[in-house]
């Protein structure tokens, strides 16, 4: 018989990519071999009902309207909202479970998974996982001098929250609380701390249900590049946009697509018009799920310069279209992007970064043969690799491990 899981889900949401998407489709599958009881946001509940069948039970639970109204006016304020949010959720899980007895085998706290807002699992009694979980990685110092104040700023208080969770005794007790503990990336599980929970797994939050067989590219000499997320210093658009610079000025042709909006988008634009570039840079803002869809079937490399990724819904898109990827070597995206499908940027200093872009470029430019092997390696990765049914299969085997009774203390495992 199928046993009971509560999965806590603050993101959930169907059809949709990022966060509320691994919430979704994660319990989709695990809905294959346990029964399924999903906490989430009363504000996901409309979206939810109307495409829900019965197989999966739902508690819904906000905080009242007065934290809403402070979670967008305030800085952090959804850091704020969210730790409230799992303080009241955990709470009621424990009345729930005094009043229905055993009506729970474990509870897994799904979404989100961030190390530097740890969950009060020690309020429950139930079984704990925890996962997938990711944060923590830096930018390298020769970057942060090539940024804002307002950037070094906040990048300071990334490493104090993340450095302080890691030490706190909350972090401490949901370490020792957790019978399983799952991280997104080598990374993460590499600098997370060692002490609580041994039995520890590494199982990617990004997947592809839909992937089409798409022929190969009618490829030219001309590059068609994209870039695809909210403009923040963390990842990196500008040296993208350097990068494509330099790759014009060594006789490459070409354009280069920004889909998104944020805080770096107006320095963008000033360089872009500073060295007349406006026939090749364009700015779409932001744009449905739909129309990144259609500009990655026309795109033939996806530039991803982020300094942190857990897994990119971006970088597995594209890869899933039979896109190449440029990226940094950090983090999710050299977990996903191999020298077979991609080509991975050694983070130097600033004037590498740029000039390794650019000449990237330019070889795939050139290369024909090599952008289209590289093409085909990319979606047959994905295939393979990044497949729904792949990872609920791993997300299994914790399940499996953590409900029988010969559960050992193990390494990590790798995906």
């Amino acid at each position: 018989m199928k046993k009971n899981v509560l999965i806590v889900a603050y993101a959930y949401e169907p059809n949709e990519p990022s966060e509320p998407g691994v919430g979704w489709n994660f319990t989709q599958e695990i809905s294959k071999f346990m029964n399924v009881t999903v906490l989430t946001r009363e504000n996901n509940r409309n979206v939810i009902e109307k495409i829900c069948g019965k197989d999966i039970n739902y508690i819904y639970y906000d905080l009242p309207n007065f934290f809403m109204i402070l979670k967008k006016r305030i800085p952090f304020g959804l850091q704020i909202y969210y730790t409230l949010w799992q303080w009241g959720a955990y709470l009621n899980i424990n009345k729930l479970t005094r009043k229905h007895i055993n009506s729970f085998d474990v509870c897994h706290h799904l979404t989100f998974g961030m190390t530097k807002i740890v969950p009060p699992a020690f309020l429950i009694k139930l079984p704990f996982i925890w996962g997938p979980i990711g944060g923590g990685d830096l930018i390298p110092y020769p970057f942060l001098k090539d940024m804002s104040l307002k950037a070094n700023i906040e990048e300071l208080i990334y490493y104090i929250l993340h450095k302080g969770s890691n030490i706190s005794p909350l972090s401490f007790l949901t370490r020792k609380k957790a019978k399983a503990i799952i991280f997104r990336t080598f990374s993460v599980e590499k600098h997370f701390p060692k002490n609580g929970c041994k039995n520890r797994f590494i199982i990617p939050e990004t997947a592809n249900s839909n992937i089409i067989d798409s022929p190969i590219k009618e490829k030219t000499s001309f590059i068609h590049a994209v870039c695809i997320g909210r403009m923040i210093h963390g990842k990196g658009y500008i040296y993208a946009l350097k990068g494509f610079h330099e790759f014009l000025k060594y006789g490459g042709e070409g354009k280069i697509v920004f889909l998104g909006n944020g805080p770096e988008e107006k320095k963008l634009k000033a360089y872009t018009k500073k060295n007349n570039l406006q026939k090749n840079v364009f700015f779409k803002g932001f744009v449905k799920h739909d129309e990144v869809k259609q500009e990655l079937q026309q795109a033939d490399i996806l530039l991803h310069p982020s300094f942190r990724e857990g897994g990119s819904w971006s970088i597995m898109e594209a890869m899933s279209y039979g896109v190449p990827v440029i990226s940094l070597n950090t983090s999710g995206p050299k977990d996903m992007v191999t020298k077979n499908c991609g080509l991975l940027i050694d983070m130097l200093e600033p004037k590498q970064v740029v000039e390794d872009i650019g000449k990237g470029l330019l070889s795939l430019s050139n290369d024909l043969e090599l952008f289209n092997q590289l093409s085909k390696n990319a979606q047959e990765r994905i295939k393979t690799e990044y497949t729904w049914d792949n990872l609920g299969n791993q997300i299994k085997k914790v399940y499996l491990k953590l409900l029988t009774k010969e559960n050992r203390d193990e390494d990590p495992i790798n995906s």
